[in-house]
């Protein structure tokens, strides 16, 4: 493209002309095919029209076109920086100019965005109940730009629970149908009725991978275990055909076990934990009797992440990964958890003098996190500098609270077929 743009460059509108006007002289005049044989035309029934294209005086290139050494840092950062950056930092620059807000409501940069950006934004977090009586809420990592217009999500058109989140796009269930929204430009849609029966807390997770999807393609994938059978099949939705159909994959390696809703999306693969530790199916994670993780993207690779409080401010953090799933290696942090004597007595969350905590799920892209949950904190600990970043906890560590990581995205929702 660029060599087609430089050689656009070197030609002027007038020698365009020019070139049009021969073009026309030497095809006039011309020879007319008809049913009684050829007759010349006159010459006066060819009118030879330069075409004219819409210039910009300035640089006589095409009005939306800037050449490189006439680029300004606006245009560079226009162009080059804003599909960097969160969703809600692009919703505030749309003021920046009409030039700006042209750009940044294009089809063409919520794509460019939803593919360049993908780090972790926030959680969506909300009681999982069967009656739909707890609106979902969002824990912004940063309130300047990750923010989202509407938390409860009261935008879609009933109650609904939060399962799954993937690339920006949001999984919600209803009473009866599934939701798919983007939750920061308010766009949704009602997915059809699912054949099989998925459950109150049905294990579904959303795939969407905005890289090479300018259509914005997305699936639903559900993990349906039959009744009283250590079976699991899955029931798979797609956009593109607006339709539900039953995988020939099964799983036959559960046994007197439990598909824990939510799950992770990695890579076009679905992971899910269950109750007896098992990920994915197949994968067994050896961890402790009694202690529970979550699934987290490490190193870029799938891996479970345990956590355990053994006194005052000190954490262990287990990694298990690789095709057994087995402990890779263990980490020892302090992060810092002051605690006075008066709040060890009183928090029921605090057991021995050791404090509850948990892992969240997390999508990292480059960043290598993994997120612990506390009584009082949510913790961002940075594995390859041992940073940590300290978060307000919302509420007390509820076990029956949810939480859902988000990417803030522009990305788009497949228009689906009636």
């Amino acid at each position: 493209m660029e060599s087609l743009k430089d050689n656009m460059m070197t030609i002027s509108s007038d020698e365009f002309e020019n070139n049009i006007m021969a073009d026309a002289e030497e095809f006039s005049p011309a020879m007319q095919q008809q049913d009684c044989g050829t007759h010349k035309v006159p010459e006066d029934d060819f009118k030879a029209v330069a075409y004219k294209q819409e210039w910009n005086e300035v640089s006589k290139l095409p009005a939306d076109y800037i050449r490189r050494e006439d680029m300004e840092i606006k245009d560079v950062a226009m162009k080059h920086v804003l599909p960097f950056l969160p969703g809600k930092s692009l919703m505030k620059f749309r003021a920046v100019s009409n030039e700006w807000n042209h750009w940044i409501v294009c089809p063409l940069l919520a794509f460019q965005q939803s593919t360049s950006f993908q780090k972790l934004s926030g959680y969506f977090y909300q009681v999982v109940d069967v009656d739909f009586q707890s609106d979902p809420n969002f824990l912004s990592l940063d309130h300047s730009a990750n923010g989202i217009p509407n938390p409860s999500l009261g935008f879609l058109p009933e109650r609904i629970k939060v399962l799954s989140s993937s690339s920006g796009l949001l999984l919600c269930q209803g009473l009866e149908s599934y939701y798919v929204c983007n939750p920061l430009t308010k766009d949704w849609k009602r997915t059809p009725p699912h054949q099989y029966y998925h459950g109150s807390d049905p294990a579904v997770i959303l795939a969407f991978d905005p890289q090479g999807n300018i259509e914005s393609y997305f699936h639903l994938v559900a993990a349906v275990p039959l009744l009283d059978q250590p079976v699991v099949f899955f029931e798979i939705y797609s956009s593109q055909s607006n339709s539900w159909s039953r995988s020939s994959s099964e799983c036959l390696e559960l046994e007197d076990t439990t598909l824990v809703g939510g799950g992770l999306y990695m890579k076009g693969m679905a992971y899910w934990s269950t109750t007896s530790n098992d990920v994915a199916a197949v994968l067994r994670v050896p961890i402790p009797p009694g202690r529970y993780g979550a699934l987290t993207q490490v190193m870029d690779e799938l891996s479970y992440v345990t956590v355990n409080n053994d006194c005052g401010d000190v954490f262990m953090l287990d990694i298990y990964g690789g095709m057994d799933m087995s402990l890779n290696h263990s980490v020892c942090i302090n992060l810092g958890h002051k605690k006075s004597c008066q709040t060890l007595e009183e928090d029921p969350f605090i057991d021995n003098g050791t404090v509850l905590c948990s892992v969240l799920p997390c999508i990292n892209s480059g960043d290598d996190i993994v997120v612990i949950c506390t009584t009082e904190r949510i913790y961002l600990y940075y594995l390859s500098g041992q940073k940590v970043e300290t978060f307000m906890t919302p509420g007390q560590l509820n076990p029956k609270r949810r939480f859902i990581p988000y990417t803030n995205s522009l990305a788009a929702i497949h228009d689906l077929k009636n």
